[in-house]
């Protein structure tokens, strides 16, 4: 299963004319060990949570993806206090994917970015230097 880090739900405004005041996004995360189809399903899952945050009306775009190494401890008490007796090991280290989104509107197309040919002179800096005193 994927898991929900941060969720920044969208906000509507005062009237219906302002539309959305807030788009919201978050962050999601899912684990890379297993198998390959069994990471499937969490890339899927991860996807269906970001979806979910972003309702109806808006789809979530990943502006960022990185995968990083975490180490997590179990949080419920009974396997908590178990695996503290046996020392280091009640952390478990795993490779996580990290997707950061952002919720925009549906059929939105992304911002063309213009990209210039000529290039610039680089200004050049000339620093006289000081005299003996």
């Amino acid at each position: 299963m994927a898991e929900s880090v941060e969720r920044r739900r969208p906000r509507r405004g005062p009237v219906k004319e302002v539309g959305y005041v807030d788009h919201g996004g978050g962050s999601v995360r899912y684990s890379l060990s297993g198998w390959a189809w069994f990471i499937g399903g969490r890339r899927r899952d991860a996807v269906r949570r970001m979806r979910k945050n972003c309702g109806k009306d808006l789809e979530p775009r990943v502006t960022d993806e990185f995968a990083r190494t975490d180490a997590d401890a179990p949080y419920v008490g009974d396997d908590l206090a178990v695996s503290i007796q046996l020392g280091g090991e009640h952390y478990k280290i795993e490779p996580f994917v990290h997707l950061i989104y952002e919720c925009r509107p549906r059929g939105e197309k992304e911002p063309s970015v213009s990209v210039s040919t000529s290039v610039a002179p680089s200004p050049i800096l000339i620093v006289p230097p000081e005299p003996p005193r």
